[in-house]
């Protein structure tokens, strides 16, 4: 199976600055998207130091040596484990950074992060930041939000139509770096030929509903024009945040894996 990738970043219609980082890189296999907490200055800070603490990581550990300096959980694999250690490390590192920098005590960094070898992909989450996979026949979102609204639903006290409109649908349970334990959510599931794994910020999710996500995937003639067809979508519908969208193909072999950033 050939994989290839595309991703964009966009500081959408409101904000001043972009605090969203993402990261592809097809020889690992890795896939990231990160969303900074904390105002201009602090959010970009900590997005980045995800993106680059996950790859530094990912890269360091491509051989199945344990020997890394975090319990290692036997009851997922071994790309679970790489992914959860990433995603523990970049925690300890934003609040490292903020001991240095008290000026940045609010920051922090919501992330999606994948794995991907052949048709097995593994996936790491805190905070709204989504996984989304697609395919001919429609949409459905891999990932739960760690969000109060998205308990609210979970709870049945409210339908997802009210929790997007809701004024407290931007409030987060998880992220990185705020200092407090971390239910990471870690899965794996396999892929099939044709189908496409949308990796994206709240930028994307709270200003296009998911039937339109996939109807813009679906319509593109390619994965790039895709990604850029979303981030202008959401502007147009308000571009009240960062917007940031990675979204992976896989197709049958034939071509070499190719990836695009812009």
């Amino acid at each position: 199976m050939r994989v290839h990738a595309a991703g964009q970043t966009d500081v959408g219609c409101v904000r001043k600055g972009n605090e969203d980082n993402l990261l592809l890189d097809n020889s690992l296999g890795l896939f990231v998207v990160a969303d900074g907490l904390g105002g201009h200055a602090a959010g970009e800070v900590a997005s980045q130091i995800v993106v680059d603490r996950i790859g530094q990581f990912i890269s360091q550990t491509v051989e199945q040596d344990r020997t890394w300096p975090l319990d290692y959980d036997v009851s997922i694999p071994y790309d679970g484990n790489r992914l959860k250690a990433a995603l523990l490390l970049s925690d300890q590192a934003i609040v490292e950074d903020i001991r240095s920098n008290p000026e940045r005590e609010s920051m922090g960094s919501t992330v999606v992060a994948c794995l991907v070898s052949g048709s097995r992909v593994t996936l790491a989450h805190v905070g709204d930041s989504r996984a989304y996979l697609l395919d001919p026949q429609g949409i459905r979102q891999v990932t739960r939000d760690h969000s109060w609204v998205a308990e609210q639903v979970a709870n049945g006290i409210l339908t997802p139509e009210e929790a997007r409109k809701h004024p407290f649908r931007n409030v987060i349970t998880q992220a990185l770096g705020n200092g407090g334990e971390l239910d990471l959510a870690v899965q794996e599931m396999q892929v099939k030929e044709l189908e496409r794994l949308l990796l994206c910020s709240d930028g994307l999710s709270g200003m296009v509903q998911d039937f339109d996500i996939w109807e813009i995937v679906n319509r593109a003639p390619s994965i790039q024009q895709a990604t850029h067809d979303l981030v202008e979508r959401a502007r147009a519908n308000g571009g009240e945040d960062n917007i940031t969208v990675i979204i992976i193909g896989f197709e049958p072999d034939g071509n070499n894996d190719s990836v695009e950033r812009s």
